[in-house]
């Protein structure tokens, strides 16, 4: 007979505060080849929170680069402070709703104005994201390229467009699950799987986070053809974490 999982559940954060709680969330930065923090930050940010979820609006976005999609895609992004471990025999599930409404998106474009519910390992450079525009929601898989972690070669990124129904401003529960033991992903919206994956990498360890971005081709497209006026609202919370344990 086999035992059922022991339910570790918990609220990461309810924003039910007047701010943002620094011990929770901070502002992604990250450290350029030529030792500069750049903050994943955009001036035009404005930010609400206190009943119960965090809303972030920035429109137009400003935040652009021609060469560097660190400095390009990214527009306001926030991480957890806390890295939730992964229970070795076990489940780890982050939890939470998001509604995006994006303004000048050009449509069914997944990456000219998006939100998204990130999960990220910095050790291994997996990145697990639900994300949500306008007409359309879809889970992405990726694992970056990190100088000392991993090779150019060892660069992918996968979309996957769900066919949830959505439209401006609509909220979803979206939830992702990673079981360490089969190194599987699992996304969820609105209780159904829309995507499972089993990741290049075995992962110990994830940091939540939640973000609007912009993340058209730099080499396809033109600065005009990136930066054309569109900018995006999101809105999560609360912030729920299951570790399950056999």
């Amino acid at each position: 007979m086999t035992s059922a999982p022991e339910k570790n559940a918990w609220t990461y954060d309810d924003f039910t505060s007047g701010g943002l709680d620094p011990a929770r969330w901070s502002v992604m930065a990250t450290t350029g080849a030529d030792g500069k923090t750049r903050h994943y930050q955009d001036r035009n940010a404005q930010v609400r929170t206190g009943d119960g979820r965090f809303e972030l609006t920035v429109n137009p976005f400003t935040r652009f680069h021609d060469t560097d999609p660190r400095q390009n895609n990214a527009k306001q992004m926030y991480r957890s402070v806390r890295r939730f471990l992964v229970p070795p025999t076990g489940q780890l599930t982050f939890e939470v709703d998001m509604a995006v409404r994006t303004f000048g998106q050009v449509p069914h474009d997944l990456l000219d104005a998006f939100g998204t519910v990130n999960l990220f390992d910095l050790d291994t450079g997996v990145v697990l994201n639900a994300a949500a525009t306008n007409d359309c929601v879809y889970a992405l898989v990726e694992r970056l390229v990190m100088p000392g972690v991993t090779e150019p070669h060892e660069h992918y990124i996968h979309r996957v467009v769900s066919e949830v129904p959505t439209e401006p401003g609509r909220e979803h529960r979206y939830s992702i699950s990673y079981r360490a033991e089969t190194s599987e992903a699992e996304w969820r919206v609105d209780g159904q799987v829309v995507y499972w994956a089993r990741l290049p990498a075995p992962v110990t360890g994830f940091n939540a986070g939640m973000a609007l971005f912009s993340a058209r081709d730099l080499s396809r497209y033109t600065r005009a053809e990136r930066e054309h006026g569109q900018g995006a609202t999101g809105r999560w919370g609360p912030w729920r974490v299951t570790s399950s344990v056999r």
